[in-house]
């Protein structure tokens, strides 16, 4: 059934993570009229999720809506496995948004909830593979890498077809195509174990007092909502705060140093650095499967900026995500942040429903 033809006047795409959830509605045109995220912190509970999903169907259009998701928060450690966690995030969207749902897998793209129950092992983490196929579909090739919160998935793709060599996450692990690293919720421990500091090199802690987020909020790359979680210490998220936090990872208070000295900028600088050069050599990796020609590096994720200085670092055409859409400018950034629903969506419009 051609969803053209049911008179849906907007296609609504869910992104279901282990911290957030995403959803966009795109109408029967294309245009991007909707994208929002709240924090879904699911290891405390799936009730975390049950209460964030009226607060967006709250804020969807009027109209006929036609909704598609994909998820990546069967694996956060309250389900024993992934299996199970497929089934409990399942059960409750189709209480929440009706059985009139589909869903993406891997190899069947866009399914209706009977056919797509058939394969669970398909819909696991899936949302990487519906962003890089909506890129796919209208550049030529190169990589999908979208920078989240706390992972970066490295997509091949070209013909109109993604290449991964992975298929679920270990093996996209293994292949560098998924980087646990993020601009937001990564422990900065686990980028370098040494940073130069006050004139000498200092060893960090091993202990989770700061993430990337306080880095990028120091930097000023960070907009409002883009870090919806909580801080390493439950405090603030100004930048003294964040520095209060950074100071920690050395073992002394920032009270120590003044704050107009630029050791602070100089640390989050090499921090930044740190995790540059990790994503540049899996970028690096990964991009010896696509073909040579007419190559372009498309960013997305809260981290997007990370991904532009990648791009411009290999001397390789870059493009944000939103540009492949049709979308006001104030919701440009939504749209990158929030990529997989925003394809999820489109995909959604464009389906035809198996």
């Amino acid at each position: 059934i051609f969803k053209n033809y049911m008179k849906v006047s907007n296609y609504i795409g869910w992104d279901i993570g282990g911290a957030h959830l995403k959803v966009a509605s795109v109408d029967a045109s294309g245009k991007v009229k909707l994208v929002e995220q709240f924090a879904t912190p699911l290891w405390q509970g799936l009730e975390q999720l049950e209460e964030a999903f009226p607060k967006l169907i709250d804020r969807l259009p009027d109209g006929t809506l036609s909704h598609a998701l994909t998820m990546t928060a069967e694996l956060v450690d309250i389900f024993k496995d992934r299996q199970s966690g497929m089934v409990a995030i399942i059960n409750l969207c189709e209480k929440v948004l009706g059985s009139n749902i589909s869903l993406y897998a891997i190899n069947g793209g866009v399914s209706s909830l009977s056919n797509a129950s058939h394969r669970l092992e398909q819909l696991a983490s899936a949302n990487w593979h519906a962003s890089a196929t909506y890129a796919a579909s209208l550049v030529d090739a190169g990589l999908f890498v979208d920078v989240g919160s706390t992972t970066t998935d490295i997509i091949p793709f070209s013909n109109k077809l993604v290449n991964a060599r992975g298929i679920d996450d270990q093996s996209r692990l293994r292949f560098d195509e998924l980087v646990y690293t993020g601009a937001v919720r990564t422990p900065l421990m686990t980028l370098t174990k040494q940073v130069p500091f006050a004139g000498e090199w200092q060893n960090l802690a091993a202990e989770y007092f700061s993430n990337t987020a306080d880095v990028y909020r120091v930097l000023g790359y960070l907009e409002d909502g883009d870090d919806l979680m909580e801080t390493a210490d439950g405090c603030e998220k100004d930048i003294v705060s964040s520095i209060r936090r950074l100071a920690r990872m050395l073992g002394t208070d920032a009270s120590d140093f003044e704050y107009s000295n630029r050791c602070w900028i100089k640390l989050a600088q090499y921090f930044e650095e740190a995790q540059l050069q990790l994503l540049t050599k899996s970028v690096l990796r990964v991009l010896t499967h696509v073909d040579a020609k007419n190559q372009k590096i498309v960013g997305a994720g809260v981290g997007c900026f990370l991904v532009k200085k990648i791009a411009q670092r290999l001397n390789i055409s870059y493009m944000e995500f939103s540009e492949l859409c049709d979308v006001d400018s104030e919701l440009t950034h939504k749209c990158n942040t929030c990529a997989p629903a925003v394809a999820m969506a489109q995909l959604n419009r464009l389906s035809v429903v198996t």
